[in-house]
């Protein structure tokens, strides 16, 4: 059995013979999965935006709700400079004030972008300014969780609405927020990526983990507990600072062969994208949809090249193949995606094709919508 500082060596030359055998293709193991624990956490708080030009919060609302969030300012160290600032109507808006942490964790004192949105009626935040704003985790059956962060900044629209900006840098991280994805127990959960998650993807990580990383009294690091999670023990050696441990883990080299997904089609209809995998089957099936039309040309023994006769007909019929893998006939989606693209046949009738195919039981895959 190798121990682990053994084990890194090993990882390191075999990571070295793949580059060597030209296998440029290669992923790892965190390319696929995310560690439990790691989650998206915001960070969230009121605020006030000033300095706007008759473009802020006029309704009543608004006003009841600024005096005494800027008493509270003022406890903070005034920023807003009294009430005399906020007592222009149009001159402020109340805003929503958000933080997205790294999923790795932030320490005190770093600084990370916030995202404002209006609250009220302001018709644009162009040219404010955001007030020192305090954020906390959202905790609602909390009474009075800890402050975590300070906000403020000159905003920067992004885009065409102006009810939404950015202040860059402009959140400073006063607690630690720190990740520790492994639990009491000394065992992390890694969570399978939806493209990738399945009973056969989180049966060949688990094979995958203890086939490589081998320990002392440790039979099987790794067990697939569903399909979208495998469960990894931490040795006890390694539980105090699991850092080394998780890196070597995260590292793994995975052969792209063994990435296997269940047969997508992504379908956006905003941008009019289609995203079909590679294994999407459908069966034996004729079409025929509005504004569907295919014409033939077939000349008369005759008749001449200027002069053929011309048969329309509405329906586009794909023949099946039968598959050596089951003899079952099917055939490729993108085999008739192509087809309907030399008919000029419109995104938006491609994307009710294969909702249909979907609904008729005729497409072999799961359809993703965005």
């Amino acid at each position: 059995m190798l121990g682990l500082s053994t084990r890194y060596h090993w990882l390191a030359g075999l990571v070295g013979l793949a580059l060597c055998a030209g296998i440029a293709e290669a992923t790892d193991l965190q390319d696929l999965v995310r560690l439990r624990g790691q989650d998206r956490v915001v960070l969230q708080g009121l605020g006030i935006v000033v300095g706007l030009d008759g473009t802020g919060d006029t309704s009543k609302d608004s006003f009841v709700a600024v005096r005494p969030y800027a008493e509270l300012l003022g406890n903070l160290g005034d920023p807003v400079s009294g009430l005399n600032e906020l007592s222009k109507s149009g001159a402020f808006a109340i805003v929503l004030v958000q933080m997205e942490i790294p999923p790795t964790g932030a320490m005190d004192g770093s600084r990370l972008d916030v995202s404002v949105d209006t609250l009220f009626n302001a018709e644009s935040l162009e040219g404010g300014r955001l007030v020192f704003s305090p954020l906390r985790l959202p905790r609602p059956h909390r009474d009075n969780p800890p402050i975590m962060a300070f906000a403020s900044g000159p905003l920067v629209l992004e885009g065409t609405d102006k009810t939404s900006a950015r202040v860059r840098g402009g959140g400073q991280i006063i607690r630690d927020i720190r990740r520790n994805p492994v639990d009491a127990n000394g065992r992390l959960q890694l969570v399978i990526k939806q493209q990738y998650a399945g009973y056969p993807m989180a049966a060949r990580i688990s094979e995958l983990i203890n086939s490589t990383m081998e320990f002392q009294g440790v039979d099987r690091l790794a067990v697939a507990e569903n399909a979208a999670s495998v469960q990894v023990t931490v040795p006890n050696s390694e539980r105090q600072i699991p850092a080394q441990f998780i890196a070597a883990l995260l590292s793994i080299p995975v052969d792209p062969s063994l990435i296997e997904t269940e047969a997508r089609i992504v379908i956006n209809e905003r941008t009019g994208t289609i995203l079909v995998t590679s294994d999407v089957e459908i069966g034996p099936v004729a079409i025929s949809h509005a504004g569907l039309t295919i014409t033939t040309m077939t000349p008369e023994p005759q008749a001449s090249a200027l002069a053929p006769e011309i048969q329309q007909s509405t329906w586009l019929s794909i023949n099946a193949e039968k598959t050596p893998r089951n003899g079952v006939a099917t055939t490729h989606l993108d085999t008739l995606l192509e087809a309907l693209r030399q008919f000029n046949v419109p995104v938006s009738d491609q994307i009710e094709i294969i909702y249909e195919l979907q609904r008729s039981g005729a497409l072999h895959a799961e359809v993703i919508h965005e």
